[in-house]
């Protein structure tokens, strides 16, 4: 009797420890990654699971099928994309420009190089 009640007690933690240790982090970035696509506006710059960085330029929600969203990854070049696709936001429209402008780096001779 006592020997059913360690293999059910070790069953049940090693459940939890897998829930624990493996599901529930998948679960939790599952989440945070619908929240950031419910919260897309035109005008935010995103980054897609193909590696195609773009702005938001339209959301559009069908009656059927998934949310598409309209992205220009260049001027003038716009494309479709579902966003499941979206992989992460990088700016909004809203967002307060920098401080400093970006400079470009400094040239310098690269070790063994000849001139």
């Amino acid at each position: 009797m006592a020997a059913m009640w360690s293999v059910i007690f070790y069953t049940v933690l090693a459940v939890a420890a897998f829930y624990f240790i493996l599901l529930q982090p998948v679960l939790k970035k599952q989440k945070e990654q619908r929240k950031a696509v419910s919260m897309l506006r035109i005008g935010d710059e995103i980054v897609t699971t193909g590696g195609f960085i773009g702005e938001v330029k339209d959301v559009v929600t069908p009656v059927e099928g998934p949310t598409e969203i309209i992205l220009e990854i260049a001027p003038g070049i716009r494309v479709r994309a579902v966003t499941d696709a979206v992989l992460k936001r990088l700016t909004t429209l809203e967002a307060e420009p920098e401080s400093e402008p970006h400079r470009a780096p400094e040239s310098n001779p690269v070790a063994g190089s000849r001139s």
